[in-house]
């Protein structure tokens, strides 16, 4: 009878610590929001990228060589680049990290494939890929310029995000001046026109 209550007791002592690591990992495991991006831009020397999204601003930084011949090259090879964004992830401090990966439509011409090839995509895929990071601002209160939705569809990316926040997120440094022109510390952004925007939910 008592190894009876014994086992009993040792099965429910179990199931709470279950319900308890269940419940711990609901608190303050990570969890996933969906953004809405609206549009890309970059500074006019290429040094940040700013994805506008319907919550917040993120401004990533380091940007790679390759990645800046490619977003700053002509109209004419960017309407054939595919932009997908992935394994995205903002921490405590609202710094954020992430993949990108560039790739070309099927309509793309030879020489569009030449321009991408010297501007770093790897053969025989065609593709270009790297990583992300900077910081995560609040686009509350922001207006946005006139023009900044330029996607066919809703691109919508699955950021993972602590669930306890214990930073406060700033408001976003970007400004709109009078004449509807992007600016970040004083320095004007380019709109980037890409051919579409792929993938976005993992």
């Amino acid at each position: 009878m008592e190894r009876r209550v014994f086992v009993t007791g040792g099965l429910s002592a179990l199931a709470v610590l279950s319900t308890a690591g269940c419940f711990t990992s609901m608190l303050y495991g990570p969890h996933k929001y969906d953004e809405t991006a609206l549009s890309f831009y970059m500074t006019e020397d290429g040094s940040k990228l700013v994805v506008l999204g319907e919550k917040y601003h993120y401004i990533l930084d380091d940007v790679s060589p390759s990645l800046k011949h490619i977003l700053l090259s002509p109209l004419e090879l960017r309407t054939v680049v595919v932009a997908d964004l992935s394994n995205f992830s903002v921490n405590s401090d609202n710094v954020v990290t992430g993949d990108y990966k560039l790739s070309l439509q099927d309509t793309a011409t030879e020489v569009q494939r030449r321009n991408a090839i010297d501007a770093g995509f790897v053969v025989p895929e065609l593709t270009l890929s790297g990583n992300l990071k900077g910081q995560r601002y609040s686009a509350e209160g922001f207006r946005l310029p006139k023009d900044t939705q330029k996607f066919a569809r809703p691109y919508v990316v699955s950021i993972d995000e602590p669930r306890s926040m214990t930073a406060k997120i700033l408001l976003t440094p970007l400004a709109v001046t009078a004449d509807g022109i992007l600016i970040l510390a004083g320095t004007a952004l380019v709109l980037l026109i890409l051919a579409a925007y792929g993938g976005g939910r993992r």
